[in-house]
């Protein structure tokens, strides 16, 4: 049996402890039950596990015989990946994006080679990624970009690359795999994922190029393809190259450091006076401190020697340039000419050299540099672009004009288009302004749905709703406002328009290494209490051949103890108790230990004419 955690920890150990190491024993691990089991744990909590892909198979469907099978089907070389069903979602520029959606196998053996190459190739990225990483999101990669303001920057190159996903070039992305990947199955595995095409309107499309999104492992390879621009910026760019004391304490100005010594030696002399020198020192000092406050702690003509700031999320990347226009023009070309080279291309539109005194889009933020209180160094000013604003009023708009749903409904859906908006632009500069107008908009917007259901004009139904107790004062973290209220049962939902607090986006913490992160396998989704690791040790045990006949090959796993009629934990138990007794047999062997028949209802029915016959077709139901 596979510990696939320990297996994870391994790999990824291996590729720090080698980087140039390349990984040849991979495949044995990809086609163990234990390995796609987990992978299906993985995505069966998703949403998207109940996404069909062309062959109309949902998270219903997945059973461990399914695991089984694809687990020989791997194995024996039959496996093959279908085409992707292809949908086209809308994008914020009023273009639409290609999606293709995987079927539910395929997302299965997708995740587990994700579980197989991620471990690895973590080992290689570097930190200004953050695009589909663990501990990494769109906040971190702000942050980066909010402190690299303040290394005293002029120019900020604004990257995006052109339909990215869709025009990775396949042999170039396998070459980059094959850097790290040396077992040819896995890496023929991939090519067919990558080769397997499309379907639009049930026809068939070929792909030549790119990695469908939508796709559990195209962001991973993504990552691994685009970790060459990461390369180039850090050794060729000399990009986020960390500062020494040495190099700090150069910068410092000469007024700021004479200050800052006199400060230290009274704090020194301090110590040994008597309690009437003590008063005189003590109001030197304050004055000291009073003036070191108001001097620039670093010179103006001496600037920090790291002159490059590279962060990427995704396909999206901002450089910030501690130089001349000219300088940061010529990076632009380089990154451009090295994308050419690899087969992309900057997008002409999006691409844009910008000062740091003008608004830059990235992520959804406008970023804005703006000069210190004292006049020495610039800070990041995070703002919330209008369109977004715009566009989430029109989505509880959207959600009001659903009169016919329950109100329940609507409530929880408006609270959750607004705390999810608020949450992700809470890092912006005093956002409460544009919370409380949004929280406004949600109000009323609930109101007029209400009115709308009711037939009603918005006075006379505030009167009754007030009057029903449905609208009146809550107090949340130190609030009081006016809201609704619905209740439930014995629980009371309200239309949250408390915006949550504010944060630094300077104050954002990640995860610096790479940690196994798997959900634990759910024992209760598994044949109902029939646990996975009994499964496996029985089979373990019987080599393939029924532990009863000794000839025919195993089919099912049989309990010795019945598990039927208990509680779900009496159930864990049993089954725990059965690791070393249950015995793998044969399908003939499984049925004669039932009695002849699956169906307990067949064995009460048996005394009567006709009624095995009538039950018959639970033996087809075994597993």
């Amino acid at each position: 049996m596979i510990n696939v955690s320990e297996e994870m920890k391994h790999l990824h150990k291996l590729a720090i402890q080698a980087p140039s190491k390349r990984f040849n024993k991979l495949w044995h691990m990809l086609i163990s039950p234990e390995w796609l089991s987990q992978a299906w744990e993985e995505i069966r909590r998703n949403q998207g596990s109940q996404t069909a892909g062309i062959d109309h198979m949902t998270a219903i469907d997945v059973d461990l015989k399914l695991i089984n099978k694809l687990a020989e089907e791997l194995q024996a070389n039959r496996y093959r990946p279908t085409p992707v069903r292809r949908v086209y979602i809308p994008k914020a520029n009023g273009k639409v994006r290609p999606l293709g959606i995987p079927t539910l196998k395929d997302r299965i053996v997708q995740q587990a080679l994700k579980m197989l190459l991620e471990p690895i190739f973590e080992a290689d990225f570097h930190i200004c990624s953050h695009g589909f990483r663990q501990g990494r999101s769109t906040h971190t990669a702000l942050r980066d970009v909010a402190r690299g303001y303040s290394a005293g920057i002029s120019w900020i190159v604004e990257g995006d690359i052109k339909g990215c996903y869709d025009n990775i070039p396949h042999g170039r992305l396998i070459k980059q795999v094959e850097i790290r990947v040396a077992d040819a199955k896995v890496l023929s595995l991939i090519k067919r994922f990558l080769k397997a095409g499309y379907m639009e309107d049930w026809k068939y499309h070929k792909t030549y190029s790119g990695t469908p999104q939508g796709g559990i492992l195209s962001p991973l390879l993504a990552n691994v393809f685009l970790h060459q621009l990461d390369e180039f910026a850090v050794s060729e760019l000399a990009a986020n190259r960390v500062q020494t004391q040495k190099e700090s304490n150069s910068r410092r100005n000469p007024e700021y450091r004479s200050v800052e010594n006199k400060i230290t030696l009274l704090r020194r002399k301090l110590r040994d006076t008597d309690e009437q020198g003590r008063r005189l020192i003590i109001d030197e000092l304050r004055e000291l401190e009073r003036k070191r406050r108001k001097i620039p702690v670093y010179a103006k003509d001496k600037r920090q020697s790291c002159k490059v700031k590279y962060v990427r999320y995704a396909d999206d990347f901002v450089i910030l340039v501690a130089g001349r226009k000219e300088e940061a023009d010529a990076i632009k070309n380089k990154v451009k000419q090295l994308l050419s080279e690899r087969g992309l291309t900057l997008s002409d539109e999006k691409t844009k050299v910008t000062h740091w005194s003008k608004k830059v889009r990235f992520l959804g933020y406008d970023i804005k540099g703006k000069l210190r209180a004292r006049g020495i160094g610039i800070r990041a000013v995070l703002s919330i672009p209008q369109e977004k604003i715009k566009k989430a009023r029109e989505a509880l708009k959207a959600v009001s004009g659903y009169y016919h749903i329950p109100e329940v409904d609507a409530m929880t859906q408006m609270n959750s288009i607004y705390r999810g908006w608020c949450n992700y632009y809470r890092y912006a500069n005093a956002p409460q302004q544009d919370f409380n107008k949004l929280a406004k908009d949600m109000w009323w917007q609930y109101a007029c749905f209400l009115a709308r259901k009711q037939k009603s004009r918005i006075a006379p139904l505030i009167r009754q709703q007030r009057k029903a107790h449905a609208l009146g004062r809550v107090k949340r973290n130190g609030r009081e406002r006016n809201t609704f209220q619905i209740t439930v049962g014995t629980k009371t939902m309200i239309l949250n328009i408390f915006p949550p607090k504010t944060e630094q986006i300077r104050s954002i913490s990640s995860k610096q290494n790479w940690e196994v992160d798997l959900q634990p396998v759910v024992i209760m989704n598994w044949l109902s209490g029939r646990s996975f690791a009994t499964r496996l040790a029985a089979l373990d045990r019987a080599n393939g051949i029924c532990e009863r006949c000794g000839e025919r090959p195993v089919d099912g796993v049989h309990h010795t103890i019945p598990l039927r009629r208990k509680s779900f934990l009496a159930r864990i138990l049993s089954d725990k108790d059965q690791r070393q007794t249950a015995a793998a047999l044969c399908k003939e062997c499984h049925l004669e230990a039932h009695g002849g028949s699956f169906c307990p209802r067949a064995k009460k029915l048996s005394r009567n004419a006709g009624c095995i016959e009538r039950c018959s077709s639970g033996v087809g139901s075994a597993i």
